[in-house]
């Protein structure tokens, strides 16, 4: 036993299960001693019946007798009773589990011609081919034996005889497995694909007519019933058009094919019963030798065994990552100067050898597109069931389909694509009639020179044939095109220039392996283009063009900014030039022709023609207060609402019956929304005063007293920043500034903007008491904060002198002796002043950021409140005084140099009668 059993380890080579395989049973030989003939278990008669009907000349009386010589021998696990017997070149042996679970395999050790075992197309074409060894298995379950388990006699026919293969499997029914010698058209098929026909093994499942009466033929009980319907069932399987025998060839072989140039490794052919022939096996092609493809090909012969190739067909797997260079080296294989396939144009995929040198030329643009399979497909070894051939279809990403398909022969390949470096979503590409064709497209981010990065759909289109070397990438931003083309060793970009995105892109750079298209747009800033010569940019778009080069675009290089603005300011001067001359012409018809409507009002005359250039400072009367040059400005309307210049529409109407009752802003001066933020002009008017209220309160008292009213003009930072006008008419004479302003000023290209400071909303001025002759601290305070103060009050508050950082202003108010100083902390300030005025100020409280109070001086009572804007301090004083302290003038720092929003001395609210507007 021992030495049975060491004679049995050798070096084992590995082949698959043919067809299925359900039971893994292997057997344990060994010699032991012979056992008589009656403890054999009977033998089905059905198997007994199958077995002396094999068609194989001069053995069948031999085997009948040899049936009864069968001895017992050992088993291994899964079968109770092993027997067998040996007669010249036969061994036949017995295998059971009892009366159901049978095998007879016989082994036919010498050179036969084929028997007629197989269907009869096959068997035709098989033509003179003949048989080795041949091992026939009778059985009514599948079974496997393992190498090292064979009994010596079985396990030499296997060494010299198979290749020394390390298992023989057979499936339930009559099967056969033969070292084959082929003949007839089967050889001329194999040789014509460089396939030597001489050393294979041969598989397939025996189609011979099982015989109608053989479940009677064995006695008719159940056991001998079920034998007969498991090897019916199994013929029935032999049978069917699909069911294949199998040629294999000895492990580790590569065949060298020479249709197309390939090296096919594990590989497998078949022939099936409707005569479809083909194989299998991993796929080695030239220049992508380190790709392992798993290969099917099949293409049916003709009723003589002919493969004319009038129709075939390819499947591949790819692994998960093939570069589309790797795809064109498939393809060029597909080239063949087989006759048989002159008529498609050289190969299996049409006309390739038009293109072949075309696609060769730029396998290097080509490799930077990564073509990823979605589904890999799992290792596949000839001989090792633990990695059969995949048979499911998704793994299967290339497939190229014969002449019967349309545009056939054709090659189809897809998948998830990355092309230099970017994933582009899923690639269809095909070569065929057309030569290479392929698109892929997916949102992007990619960099675009000032732009930064940006998303975009890049489009990649290939179109390689005899003709055209198309590799290119496409895209769009707003109308700006991105354009990346290839060449054999190189890529292109180009990004146009646009009015919107007025620079371009332009760059080639050597196509290596490490090219990214990330970092291609990284590195390229772009450069300005001249918006003038760019097709089609005119009017306004091209005047937004230069802007964006004179600004957001400055820091490029090509067209210069400087360039852009000299543009501008000539379009810019055009512009002005032309629109100047319109409205002059629409001014002088309104100077002409003051339509009825307005001449409706009483005076109304005088105002209007002050509003369109006259020289009347203010209206005539309050009712048409709001045609004030200060309120209603025509040029001002006429620059602010084109929309109404646009309809021909009469300005001056249209603000006397729509836009001042609107409370719509009529000059550049004057802002009701503006204006009725402030606090004193809320306390008179309240939080939702008309139109009447707001423009009588400022005509009456607001700018001859200071007060800012609107954002973009205030007319006391206008006297404070020209000495000239303070020479003229004094530090506060505001009304007489204003009126300069009118009249001199705004003409002149003077600037009455707010001061530095201004904020909104603001504190504002708040004006205490009235009468006697104005004064200002503001030739000390120099745009800084009170530090301090003197005062004398009793009843009222008579005299007042206010310190600063710059030192003490001049006292006001009388010449009565101070009676109280008060010096604040360096970092103490007054941000709140409670007070009550009247035609004087009788009282006043100071209140400081550190919480101290200071004060009452004069009445206790008070009747109003002044709060520092938040963030700044009690700042200049001003105001009026005779024998006393007539009035006040307080203000934040932030209007020290733009004292504006002075409210008035809080007089009685009038009662003021609207007038209505004309019908």
């Amino acid at each position: 036993m021992k030495q049975n059993t060491k004679s049995a380890h050798f070096a084992c080579m590995p082949i698959p299960k043919w067809l299925k395989f359900v039971t893994c049973l292997f057997l344990t030989w060994g010699l032991t001693a012979p056992v008589k003939a009656s403890d054999v278990p009977p033998v089905g008669a059905g198997l007994k019946q199958v077995l002396t009907s094999l068609p194989i000349a001069g053995i069948k009386d031999e085997l009948q007798s040899m049936v009864g010589t069968l001895r017992k021998t050992g088993c291994g696990s899964g079968f109770k009773g092993c027997y067998m017997t040996q007669s010249g070149p036969l061994q036949l042996y017995f295998f059971t589990n009892g009366e159901i679970e049978q095998t007879l395999l016989l082994v036919v050790d010498k050179k036969v011609a084929m028997p007629h075992l197989l269907g009869e197309k096959v068997q035709k074409v098989m033509g003179e081919t003949s048989l080795n060894a041949p091992i026939l298995s009778i059985s009514t379950t599948d079974f496997e034996l393992d190498n090292i388990r064979m009994p010596p006699a079985l396990q030499k026919i296997v060494r010299d005889k198979y290749f020394n293969i390390n298992t023989l499997s057979f499936s339930s029914g009559v099967q056969m497995a033969a070292r084959v010698n082929l003949g007839g058209r089967i050889k001329m098929q194999m040789e014509s694909l460089g396939v030597d026909a001489s050393k294979m093994l041969m598989r397939a499942a025996v189609v011979m007519p099982i015989p109608a009466d053989l479940a009677s033929a064995a006695g008719g009980g159940a056991a001998a019933a079920a034998q007969a319907q498991s090897l019916r069932e199994a013929r029935a399987e032999a049978v069917k058009p699909e069911s294949f025998i199998e040629f294999q060839f000895p492990p580790k072989t590569n065949l060298q094919l020479i249709m197309p140039k390939v090296q096919l490794a594990d590989a497998v052919f078949f022939l099936n019963n409707e005569l479809v022939f083909g194989y299998k096996g991993n796929a080695r092609f030239e220049g992508a030798e380190d790709k392992n493809i798993i290969m099917n090909f099949q293409t049916p012969l003709g009723p003589e065994g002919a493969m004319d190739l009038a129709d075939f067909s390819f499947r591949m797997a790819t692994p998960a990552s093939l570069t589309m260079e790797d795809q064109v080296r498939i393809m060029v294989a597909m080239a063949s100067p087989d006759p048989r396939l002159a008529k498609y144009g050289g190969g299996f995929i049409r006309n390739i050898q038009s293109f072949k040198a075309p696609l060769l030329a730029m396998t290097k643009p080509l490799s930077m597109f990564q073509l990823n399979n979605p589904t890999p497909p799992p290792q596949y070894r000839f001989g090792d069931s633990s990695k059969p051939f995949p048979t499911d279809n998704k793994y299967f990403n290339v497939v190229l389909l014969g002449p019967l398909a349309e545009g056939g022969p054709l090659l189809k390949v897809a998948g998830d694509v990355t092309i230099f470096g970017q994933k582009m979503g899923w690639l269809y590409a095909s070569a065929g009639k057309a030569g290479l064709i392929g698109d892929a497209g997916e949102q992007v981010t990619l960099k675009l020179g000032p732009l930064g990065k940006v998303p975009f759909k890049l489009q990649a289109t290939t179109a390689i044939n005899e003709n055209t070397q198309n590799i290119t990438l496409a895209g769009n931003v707003a109308g700006q095109k991105i354009s990346i083309g290839m060449d054999a060793n190189s890529m292109t970009v180009a990004v146009n220039a646009t009015c919107v995105n007025p620079f371009e892109i332009k760059t080639k750079v050597e196509i290596k392996p490490s090219t990214n298209l990330a970092d291609v747009f990284e590195g390229q800033g772009g450069v300005n283009v001249d918006p003038g010569k760019i097709s089609g940019c005119i009017g306004k778009e091209l005047e937004a063009a230069y802007n964006k080069i004179a600004g957001e675009y400055k820091h490029l290089s090509g067209y210069t900014a400087s360039a852009a603005q000299a543009e501008l300011n000539k379009i810019s001067n055009a512009a002005n030039q032309a629109y100047e001359q319109t409205k002059k012409e629409a001014q002088r018809a309104a100077q002409a022709s003051i339509d009825a409507a307005t001449k409706l009002w009483s005076g109304g005359t005088n105002a209007v023609v002050s509003a369109v250039g006259g020289s009347v400072a203010k209206a005539p009367d309050t009712s048409h207060v709001h045609y004030d040059r200060s309120v209603f400005n025509w040029d001002y309307y006429y620059d602010k609402h084109p929309e109404l210049v646009a309809k021909q529409i009469d300005l001056v109407a249209h603000w006397g019956q729509t836009g001042y009752p609107a409370k719509w802003r009529g000059s550049l001066e004057f802002d009701m929304a503006f204006y009725a933020k402030h606090p004193d002009v809320v306390k008179m008017w309240g939080t939702n005063p008309d139109a009447y209220a707001l423009v009588l309160d400022w005509v009456s008292w607001g700018y001859s007293r200071g007060r800012q009213g609107s954002a973009d003009f205030d007319v006391t930072s206008y006297l404070a920043r020209y000495p000239d006008l303070q020479r003229a008419f004094g530090a506060n004479n505001y009304e007489a500034a204003f009126i300069h302003w009118l009249d001199h000023g705004k003409a002149e290209g003077r600037d009455g903007s707010p001061g530095a400071f201004a904020q909104t909303p603001p504190a504002g001025s708040v004006r205490v008491g009235g009468g006697g002759s104005a004064w200002s601290d503001d030739v000390v305070c120099k745009g800084q904060h009170v530090t301090g103060w003197r005062v004398y009050s009793g009843k009222k508050v008579d005299r007042l002198q206010f310190r600063y950082p710059g030192g003490w202003g001049e006292a006001h108010g009388g010449n009565k002796s101070f009676k109280e100083e008060v010096l604040l902390a360096p970092d103490e300030y007054v941000v709140r002043v409670s007070y009550r005025g009247s035609d004087e100020v009788e009282g006043i409280i100071f209140y400081t950021n550190t919480g101290r109070t200071h004060g009452n001086y004069g009445s206790s009572k008070m009747n109003g409140e002044y709060k520092v804007t938040p963030g700044q301090k009690l700042g200049c004083m001003s105001g009026r005084s005779g024998d006393r302290t007539d009035q006040l003038i307080f203000r934040s720092t932030d209007y020290a140099t733009n004292p504006s929003q002075v409210s008035g001395a809080l007089p009685k609210k009038p009662k003021i009668k609207v007038p209505k507007t004309p019908k």
